[in-house]
């Protein structure tokens, strides 16, 4: 990570206020916070309103902010059909399955899968899945944050990256679910505001639509075409498509949302507001991803690190008091999925894993263990983030590939065919990650199929395979 030359006084006031400002949130979450059902899903009384703007904030991230930005500035509009289409799918899915979800009366995707599948030991096998998942989401938005930070105020990366992995432990901690819905309220407000009005300020400063695309054509014709310069295919796009749909549809964070609605009203209601904000708001970024594109070529600025591309546009292009505003909208996608990935953690650790293992044990004590696990892995997860093995998108990828591979399949066909036996379930689940993780990797495809569709291509053939031996055995097995 580049460390600058001198602190700029401006953003990291702006930034201190920002921290101390959701910290105030936390603590007040803290006072409205007594049980674990309170910590873990709102008391299962979250409203209309709180829950849209929960959903969106945490829908867009540093994956969002930082990495499709940076990504879209150097390849162009392909990202829309490969990335954008499979994400807003996945919304789109989500909506018409979440009656299914809250028939089931779970709090977590675990407790859905041990429902299905009529085994317990479920709970702590996807479990562990999803855990992997949440700590490597919360790797990616403390790398976005603490990149995005240094470049702005020129404090040290590794500095920052505690300083924001510290604070957002310690109100998440507090308040649970109660503290950050209430900070995604504010956050997904400024971030849908401010970034929509930097989106504005930089098409008119480009010349208009028309002019600004222009200019992202001289610079490569292929960003204007739907499948780039040929790093995709049809085939790549339908992965890409398979891939993030399933993060929306298999992630743990949106399941527990459904269930913290107060009444399915509330829960369509919420999904189908936050899809219409959500598909609105993929515009706006891709728009920002090709303006920043274009700005940073006619300043002759060349960034390789696709990360670091709208980072350096605030920097050296924009007016400070423009790069101040934009902060606060990047830090606002940014955190927001920060804290809602450290709470994942905190419940599926309790939640999934240690009741598993210790049934039984008080309703006091699993909000300890919740506080507890959130702070010890937010940390780890903080060391990792400090020198991370990959870009942002790279690692977005990785964990796209390992939930959808592992999840999507055999947990969705089971919400409809509840007649499916529970080791194939499980066995889907297990041969699907593997195959898929394992695929992407020593290099992301085999023999041509790239790993997201090869992965699910092996759990649907498990699950169906898995489906007719053990039928056929447990129909043997009863007439002997």
């Amino acid at each position: 990570m580049v460390v600058t030359d001198s602190v700029n006084p401006f953003y990291l006031g702006a930034f201190v206020l920002y921290l101390l400002i959701v910290l105030a949130i936390g603590v007040w979450g803290y006072t409205k916070t007594k049980t674990k059902d309170d910590f873990w899903v709102y008391g299962k009384n979250l409203g209309k309103w709180l829950a849209t703007w929960s959903l969106v904030a945490n829908f867009f991230s540093a994956v969002a902010a930082i990495g499709v930005i940076g990504e879209f500035a150097q390849t162009g509009w392909a990202i829309m059909v490969g990335v954008n289409f499979g994400l807003a799918l996945g919304m789109s899915a989500l909506y018409f399955v979440s009656h299914k979800v809250r028939e089931l009366d779970k709090v977590t995707l675990p407790d859905i899968v041990a429902a299905v599948t009529g085994r317990e030991y479920a709970r702590p096998v996807t479990g562990v899945i999803l855990f992997g998942n949440a700590w490597l989401y919360l790797i990616i938005q403390l790398v976005g944050a603490g990149a995005l930070v240094t470049a702005i105020t020129g404090v040290p990366y590794q500095y920052m990256v505690w300083v924001i992995g510290l604070v957002f432990i310690a109100y998440t901690v507090l308040g649970g679910l109660v503290s950050v819905a209430w900070t995604d309220l504010l956050q997904g407000t400024v971030m849908i505001a401010l970034m929509t009005l930097t989106a504005i300020y930089l098409v008119f400063d480009l010349g208009g639509l028309t002019a600004m695309n222009e200019q992202f054509a001289a610079i490569d014709p292929a960003y204007l075409t739907p499948l780039g310069d040929g790093a995709y295919t049809l085939l790549t796009i339908a992965s890409s498509i398979v891939a993030f749909f399933g993060t929306i549809f298999t992630a743990q964070n949106y399941v527990i949302r459904i269930n913290a609605t107060k009444d399915i009203e509330t829960t369509k209601f919420h999904l189908a507001m936050g899809g219409v904000i959500i598909g609105s708001f993929f515009v706006v970024t891709s728009i920002l991803g090709a303006a920043t594109g274009v700005a940073l070529n006619n300043a002759g600025l060349t960034v390789a690190d696709p990360d670091r591309a709208f980072p350096v546009l605030i920097m050296q292009y924009l007016p400070t008091s423009i790069g101040t505003v934009i902060i606060l909208g990047i830090m606002s996608a940014i955190l927001s999925t920060t804290d809602t990935r450290l709470h994942s953690i905190g419940v599926t650790a309790t939640r999934d894993i240690y009741d598993y293992f210790r049934p039984g044990v008080s309703d006091e004590r699993q909000l300890k263990i919740s506080r507890a696990t959130t702070v010890v892995f937010g940390l780890l997860a903080t060391a990792v983030g400090a020198n991370p093995p990959g870009s942002i998108f790279q690692l977005y990828n990785f964990r796209a590939v390992l939930l959808t591979t592992a999840l999507l399949v055999p947990v969705y066909v089971a919400l409809y065919w509840r007649g499916l036996d529970g080791r194939a379930i499980l066995a889907s689940m297990g041969f699907g990650a593997a195959f898929g993780v394992g695929t992407q990797l020593i290099g992301g495809s085999l023999m041509g199929i790239p790993a997201a569709l090869l992965g699910v291509g092996v759990a649907l053939a498990v699950l169906l395979g898995g489906q007719l031996g053990y039928g056929t055995r447990g129909a043997e097995q009863a007439s002997g």
